[in-house]
């Protein structure tokens, strides 16, 4: 995606110097001021630009055709590759999965599938997720479709991985546009997927809370409360989540209200949303705010 910059032209103003007039006139010359400076035009700033899984190889072979594929089993041609970035991430982010009785658990399936991609991608082949199955291709003629993932979140590694291949390739669909990034100097970022983690932001999130009720009272009804605890009503929807937001911009973190939840990020690699508005009309308290971790940040 090639994100363009603004140039702005800066217009200089001559002032004409005043000539003196010539004859016997006793009026005297009138004097030449020096004409000012002229301002420099600002530097442009370019826009930041986005870095996303994969995107080298899938920018060099090109978009899919998304709609008229026919996909069948007449066989895989990069189940190899696959196998062989599973194995890698295993051994070097050993963190993202779990053992458990039933097998090997994709604990963080963002990070996982991000990995894959990105270990592919590296080989030149261009690779991407579609919510459900993982998608490669090294041209547009084909690509071959990978479930990697029980229904239950266990990995899966044999023969059994490989589900389809579409012809010509699907994938990847043009970019939808990217969020507003509420003046975020980080590169732009749209996620993959997202799920329920272990939150690295939660605690900053109850603190930003606690810093816009004291500092705001006016956006709260505290004569009121939420049933069985003590979250007061809010008076301003839109303003209590941009109060919110800018408390968490405040402490050093990329964050926008999305209209139902709080976002934030410090880098692209993730972010974590939150949802601090009970339905009912009060402040929402406590760890079930959060709600998920995107990976690559979907901002």
């Amino acid at each position: 995606m090639f994100v363009g910059t603004r140039r702005s032209a800066v217009t200089v103003a001559l002032i004409a110097a005043l000539l003196p007039s010539c004859g016997k006139s006793k009026s005297p010359a009138a004097s030449s001021s020096p004409s000012p400076a002229p301002t420099a035009a600002p530097t442009p700033v370019p826009s930041p630009t986005p870095n996303l899984p994969g995107m080298a190889s899938c920018s060099r072979i090109g978009l899919g055709h998304d709609g008229g594929n026919h996909c069948d089993q007449s066989g895989e041609t990069f189940m190899a590759d696959v196998q062989q970035a599973i194995a890698e991430l295993q051994h070097e982010q050993p963190q993202i999965f779990e053992d458990s009785p039933g097998g090997l658990l994709i604990a963080s399936p963002g990070q996982f599938y991000v990995g894959i991609i990105n270990k592919l991608d590296k080989k030149g082949l261009c690779a991407g997720f579609d919510s459900e199955e993982l998608q490669v291709k090294n041209n547009n003629d084909f690509n071959d479709q990978f479930a990697l993932r029980t229904s239950r979140g266990f990995l899966r590694t044999d023969a059994s991985i490989y589900r389809a291949t579409c012809f010509p390739a699907a994938f990847p669909t043009p970019l939808p546009p990217f969020p507003p990034s509420n003046g975020c100097k980080l590169p732009p970022s749209l996620e993959l997927t997202c799920t329920r983690e272990t939150s690295k932001y939660y605690a900053d999130v109850e603190r930003s809370i606690d810093d816009v009720m004291k500092a705001h009272p006016e956006l709260f009804d505290f004569n009121t409360h939420a049933t069985g605890a003590d979250w007061p009503g809010v008076v301003n929807f839109e303003a209590y989540h941009e109060a919110v937001v800018q408390s968490m911009i405040a402490k050093g973190y990329c964050s926008r209200f999305d209209g139902e939840e709080i976002v934030a990020k410090k880098e692209n690699g993730f972010s974590e949303h939150f949802d601090i508005f009970l339905g009912e009309g009060y402040v929402r308290r406590g760890e079930g705010i959060y709600r998920s971790t995107c990976y690559p940040a979907a901002f």
